[in-house]
């Protein structure tokens, strides 16, 4: 059986880690049997990363290497029937998802004030909680010299934002009325979109991006829809959505 090295679980959602979340979604997408593996000792894990694919003896970090595997060894196969312009979309997405929409997420989530409480108690649970705060501080010292470092922690936190609404935007005007992101059946990109968008939507914390996502009804019934497709009775839906729309 496969087996997903991922953070924790975390209360509502499949994971914090919009690329943990993408990679289980890849697994369920191809039809594997698959168990997870929580873990905090990333130090032990090639890149000091999760997600971590172990197939026997093969170790496969990074989400698009955890795609490629599952494309070449284990019939995932949902991206065949696209077009080149389609693929050439998809992939035009994905990186504005995972490459620039999802910083504007970690800047809420970890420099915002307004991310401390969530980081605490649910983000660091693991970590006993006379040293939560010094991690804390520790992890948004180093994420902010990332940010500052991609070029996004350079901006304002209205800049920030403001980048961020314009990706949710953008989104929301390419799906319209679809019910997935190329069409009427989930293909890879929906994985990534979703796990972002399903992450900023699930969150309580109260910033201009999660506002902003929450005022769109098109993203939550998107990212409900692929939950219930993708993982059927194993569904998860965050408290923040349950009972609002149907899929």
């Amino acid at each position: 059986m496969l087996v997903l090295v991922n953070f924790p679980p975390a209360p509502d959602i499949r994971s914090l880690s919009p690329f943990c979340y993408k990679a289980e979604a890849l697994l369920a997408l191809a039809g594997c049997d698959y168990r997870m593996e929580p873990t905090i000792d990333f130090a032990a894990l090639p890149h000091g990363k999760v997600p971590v694919l172990k197939d026997g003896s093969l170790i496969i970090p990074d989400s698009s290497l955890i795609q490629r595997h599952l494309e070449r060894h284990h019939g995932l196969a949902v991206d065949e029937t696209l077009t080149g312009v389609e693929l050439a979309m998809a992939e035009a997405f994905r990186r504005m998802v995972e490459e620039h929409l999802r910083w504007t997420m970690v800047h809420a989530r970890w420099i915002d004030p307004a991310g401390e409480k969530m980081i605490l108690s649910i983000a660091l649970a693991q970590v006993p909680e006379e040293m939560r705060r010094d991690v804390l501080n520790a992890s948004r010292e180093n994420i902010s010299r990332t940010l500052h470092a991609h070029g996004l922690g350079r901006h304002t936190p209205d800049e920030i934002y403001a980048f961020g609404r314009a990706g949710l935007d953008a989104i929301a005007t390419f799906l319209d009325d679809k019910p997935f992101f190329m069409g009427d059946r989930p293909t890879t990109v929906d994985a990534s979109v979703v796990g972002v968008v399903l992450n900023i939507l699930a969150s309580d914390i109260d910033t201009p991006l999660m506002r902003h996502a929450a005022a769109i009804p098109t993203l939550a019934d998107y990212a409900l829809r692929f939950e219930r497709t993708v993982f059927g009775p194993a569904a998860r839906i965050p408290a923040t959505l349950r009972g609002e729309r149907a899929a």
